[in-house]
């Protein structure tokens, strides 16, 4: 990426978040390359803004979220938490509550690029992203168990594995590569390093082609829905797809199929 920008630029230590915009794609990086990009309290404060500056910001359709240095995140940076004011369990908790784009009512599609370590919390923030593109040099593992702690975002995770998957990596806590991870479904693509970012561009503007209130129509469906009975599925269908079916962009659409021609979306 070109030159980066920070968000309280006022302060004088090191960022652990950075966010860049270009065009309607909007990266964010966690910057705390020397240290593995563990998270501390400080890096979910700051993620939080992020998160909020690129759901309030119109330009912006699209996030891909990558990792300085060797690494996406190797999880909760233990020993500094253990420092600072909130416990390590508050850390862990409400880093997870808050460290992902959900619970900050994000419906623009993120895509996780990752590579090297991801660990613990990284894991959670993969699972937070809709897409998700592994260098083939990729890690994934929730140790938690291995310093006596539950790994707290457990109940999610079969949803996004089989059980069985689900139960050997909680209970017995091993790494899975790439490839692994590919063929359970949980990686969308595995590219050689090098072309980790280009294949995580190129993702996010073909999705940039598409009508953006559509495309978070149907995030928020997916996410909504989980859990939900056939009735309860068709009745949020109803009321997220209605107002985006009587759009502008929606009249756009067919009006740029009818004359041959890439739709303008204005976004309305």
């Amino acid at each position: 990426m070109n030159e980066s920008k920070t968000l309280r630029k006022g302060e004088p230590q090191m960022k652990e978040v950075l966010y860049e915009k270009k065009g309607r794609i909007y990266y964010i990086t966690l910057n705390r390359p020397d240290k593995l990009n563990s998270i501390t309290s400080n890096m979910i404060n700051e993620l939080q803004e992020v998160w909020k500056d690129f759901r309030d910001d119109d330009g912006c359709w699209v996030a891909v979220l990558s990792g300085a240095g060797r690494a996406f995140c190797s999880g909760a940076a233990v020993g500094n938490l253990l420092t600072e004011k909130w416990s390590i369990s508050q850390s862990i908790v409400i880093g997870n509550r808050v460290l992902g784009p959900t619970r900050n009512k994000i419906w623009k599609p993120i895509i996780a690029a990752l590579h090297g370590y991801v660990f613990g919390g990284g894991f959670w923030l993969a699972m937070e992203c809709d897409l998700r593109v592994a260098a083939d040099d990729t890690l994934f593992s929730l140790p938690e168990p291995k310093i006596g702690f539950p790994t707290t975002f457990a109940a999610f995770l079969p949803r996004f594995v089989p059980r069985g998957i689900a139960a050997e990596l909680l209970l017995v806590a091993d790494r899975i590569n790439a490839q692994r991870a590919y063929e359970l479904g949980f990686v969308n693509k595995v590219v050689p390093l090098d072309d980790l970012m280009k294949e995580a561009t190129a993702l996010a503007g073909r999705i940039c082609e598409n009508a953006p209130l559509a495309v978070q129509a149907m995030k928020k469906v997916i996410l909504r829905s989980m859990g939900l009975d056939y009735q309860n599925i068709l009745n949020l269908t109803e009321e997220i797809y209605l107002p985006v079916c009587e759009s502008e962009d929606a009249k756009e659409g067919i009006k740029a199929f009818e004359e041959k021609r890439k739709p303008k979306w204005k976004y309305k």
